[in-house]
């Protein structure tokens, strides 16, 4: 099956959705349709939640500078000077937000609109109600074609499970000198794809990828995730450092908790591939190996020395690794 390149499947959706935008406005006779046709073409993107995402940001931003755009230029004079000045503004605002605060953009866009036509002619509520109107439709156009024609769904899901998959087989490399995937997994790798993973995951919360979490359990989900990524590349890294130097009793209860780590990571990978349930082994089964070790040798662990604060950070990573991922097989129960 040939593949279609995302500029390609883009701009085949660009022009269904113009074409409908214009059929529309042909059929309507609607005065301004060209707002409806740049909206529709504007919110077309390269994927279904990414689509979703934008038409809900412009709607709302719209409706939101609309009014305010309205009521400023009602309360300021209605001189020439004044709303060239006020236009002139936003111009400068709406360039200086779209690269780097796209809602504030759209914002100051809408404010643009407003004075640019009260400086051609005339802005009333009726424009506002039309704008608003039109900009709805030009969303709903680019929803429809971006859900029917060619859709592109995020498969975030899929790159959270690798992305699992592949800390898993870095754990395993490092801890075990062994791995099941074919190209060795470095810490970097697992830092940028998880960046990945957080650009889609924040374009598939809008197409309902973990529609059974709320907001503050997804933004939650993603906090410990990052976290995760982070404590499996310091210890990726800190343990081939610090390998040579540690005791063999030490490398023993090192693999052990990394082997509750593993099993943690597979248990968590069966569930979002909803296969067979397994149960967690909690945190403190690391704790508890600390603790045998501390036991087996007190003397030198008072010491303190180099080589035992080694261990212990190691150690204390991996009981905090292992209390987030716990923390996030809860919230992926959620998601069932």
């Amino acid at each position: 099956m040939m593949t279609i390149r995302a500029t390609t499947r883009m701009g085949i959706q660009a022009a269904i959705a113009i074409f409908l935008a214009e059929l529309i406005s042909l059929t309507l006779h609607m005065e301004r349709g060209y707002w409806t046709t740049l909206t529709a073409m504007a919110l077309t993107a390269q994927t279904w939640g990414e689509s979703v995402k934008r038409s809900f940001e412009r709607v709302t931003m719209t409706i939101f500078g609309g009014v305010v755009g309205t009521a400023l230029y009602f309360s300021l004079p209605s001189d020439p000077a004044t709303i060239a000045a006020i236009l002139l503004l936003f111009v400068f605002f709406t360039i200086y937000f779209f690269p780097i605060f796209h809602l504030a953009g759209v914002f100051t866009l809408t404010c643009f609109v407003v004075f640019l036509f009260a400086m051609l002619g005339n802005w009333t509520i009726l424009l506002l109600e039309e704008r608003v109107f039109d900009t709805i439709l030009g969303a709903a156009i680019a929803l429809l074609v971006n859900c029917f024609f060619l859709p592109d769904k995020s498969d975030a899901q899929d790159l959270f499970i690798t992305h699992l998959e592949r800390s898993k087989a870095a754990l395993s490399l490092t801890f075990f000198k062994k791995t099941s995937v074919v190209e060795p997994v470095t810490s970097h790798v697992l830092s940028v794809e998880f960046q990945t993973i957080r650009k889609k995951a924040l374009s598939s919360r809008y197409e309902l990828l973990f529609h059974r979490l709320n907001n503050r359990n997804f933004n939650l989900l993603m906090k410990q995730a990052t976290f995760c990524t982070q404590y499996i590349i310091t210890l990726i890294n800190t343990y081939r450092w610090l390998e040579v130097y540690l005791s063999e009793e030490d490398k023993t209860h090192i693999r052990q908790a990394a082997e509750v780590t593993v099993h943690n990571l597979d248990v968590m990978i069966k569930q979002l591939k909803k296969e067979t349930d397994l149960s967690m082994l909690p945190a403190t089964n690391v704790t508890g190996l600390l603790t045998e070790a501390i036991n087996q040798d007190s003397v030198r662990f008072a010491s303190l020395d180099n080589q035992v604060l080694g261990f212990f950070n190691l150690m204390y990573y991996f009981t905090r690794l292992n209390t987030r991922l716990n923390e996030i097989f809860v919230l992926f129960g959620k998601m069932k």
